[in-house]
């Protein structure tokens, strides 16, 4: 009788423990796992390319523009005026080829002319007097800085224009221009007809 009555115990028990235990496993996952559903993202700050922010924020920018034109042909660049490229670099590689070719020459007969004004030395290009190789070689260096005036006004014209175009990119020109032409006649004088012209501007 009382084998059985601890039998009849001990398969309570194991019931009991089996209905328990999936609870506390349960419990125990989630205590140690979070909910799934949950998804937290950590923020992400992925900075733009710096040249693609310089050429799209705040565009056009004048003084971005004035401050690429450092670089000759990069200010147009940055205002899309790509068919102006050629004459900026056509100009400039014009005036650097004039400064190659004037101070070449200039050397040439500067040596000449000193060689002739020292008996010690063998005269360079002795067909040509000295007044005439003074005269070339005062020329030729007179050329030589203009060349470089120029090489120097060219390359602030480029970065002018540049300035300039970016301010003039935004400017809004309406195409819906007229001139109303009017005929006015003078209170106090009936005798004097006057001639006004309106121009209209707006949309």
């Amino acid at each position: 009788m009382i084998g059985r009555n601890i039998s009849i115990l001990l398969i309570i028990l194991l019931a009991c423990c089996a209905k328990w235990t999936p609870l506390v496993a349960q419990d125990s996952l989630q205590v140690n796992n979070p909910p799934t559903g949950l998804i937290i993202e950590a923020p992400t700050n992925k900075k733009k390319p710096f040249l693609k922010n310089y050429f799209k924020e705040d565009y056009p920018s004048p003084k971005k523009a004035i401050t690429l034109a450092i670089v000759p042909g990069m200010g147009q660049i940055y205002n899309k005026r790509y068919w102006k490229l050629p004459l900026v670099y056509g100009a400039l590689g014009g005036v650097i080829y004039l400064i190659d070719y004037n101070t070449g020459r200039y050397k040439l007969y500067r040596d000449a002319y000193a060689t002739r004004l020292d008996d010690d030395l063998e005269n360079l290009l002795p067909a040509i007097p000295t007044t005439a190789l003074k005269v070339r070689r005062d020329g030729f260096d007179k050329n030589r800085q203009l060349s470089w005036i120029g090489l120097i006004g060219f390359y602030l014209i480029s970065a002018g224009d540049a300035f300039v175009d970016a301010h003039l990119k935004d400017f809004n020109v309406d195409d819906n221009i007229s001139i109303v032409p009017t005929i006015q006649a003078e209170p106090f004088q009936p005798n004097t007809i006057g001639l006004s012209i309106t121009i209209n501007l707006s949309k």
